[in-house]
């Protein structure tokens, strides 16, 4: 039986084990991480369609890798792109802080 959340079965195998199921609980255990990520599980887990995942991809913004005709997102570089993202401040909140006109 295939999650709610997934629309295929590429998330329904995570490391051999079934997915885990959401919302997760306090205390429950996860499996680690994958090494890197298939499109369709690197959208979901940052939250985006895979169409605004292929024009981060094609614009160079997020990390990935290229293994052949593959393209895959690795796991690490990836948290450590969305935690650069979280840190910057606003567009408006810059200029401001930069001088800019508020």
């Amino acid at each position: 039986m295939l999650n709610p959340l997934t629309e295929n079965r590429e998330m329904e195998s995570y490391h051999g084990a079934p997915a885990p199921q959401w919302p997760v609980r306090p205390g429950q255990q996860l499996p680690p991480l994958p090494l890197a990520m298939r499109p369709i599980t690197a959208a979901k887990a940052i939250g985006v369609s895979q169409r605004t995942l292929w024009t981060l991809t094609k614009r160079g913004e997020i990390p990935h890798a290229r293994i052949g005709s593959c393209v895959v997102y690795p796991t690490g570089p990836v948290l450590a792109w969305l935690e650069e993202l979280t840190a910057r401040p606003p567009a408006k909140q810059l200029e401001a802080a930069e001088g800019g006109d508020a």
